[in-house]
């Protein structure tokens, strides 16, 4: 089985970003946005001038496994309305299972869309929520 991630991480003034960076993040990660991106300028102290990065790939299980443990995320038990521009989706809209960290540092998020080895055309809903279950209950 792939994954494919959508995965974001912001941090406080003070904080070095790339300690919340996915583990081989040259070799295997494309990263889509930058500070340029900050949304949470809002929040009042340290928060204001954070910095903030996002990053996409599609993993084989080994590096999904990795990625989750150096980075400390948890499948979370919630629907969300999927990922638009998955890697491996192109432009097209996916379903996707919220991962998130508890780091106190950082607001790390990853959408991740498990890619069982089946045509993409025979995963329905029912199926999807049979991976959807496995997924949580070996990450969540």
């Amino acid at each position: 089985m792939q994954f494919s991630i959508i995965y974001s991480a912001d941090v406080p003034e003070g904080i070095d970003i790339e300690d919340f960076a996915p583990p081989q993040v040259d070799e295997l990660w494309d990263q889509t946005e930058d500070d340029s991106c900050y949304e949470y300028s809002y929040l009042e102290g340290c928060w204001e001038n954070g910095s903030h990065r996002k990053w996409c790939a599609i993993l084989d299980r080994e590096q999904f496994d990795e990625f989750v443990e150096r980075c400390g995320l948890i499948a979370e038990d919630v629907q969300t309305m999927g990922s638009l521009g998955a890697p491996g989706f192109g432009f097209g809209w996916a379903p996707a299972i919220s991962f998130n960290g508890d780091d106190p540092d950082a607001i790390q998020n990853a959408y991740v869309t498990p890619l069982p080895e089946t045509k993409r055309e025979e995963l329905g809903e029912r199926e999807w929520e049979r991976v959807r279950e496995a997924v949580l209950s070996v990450y969540g």
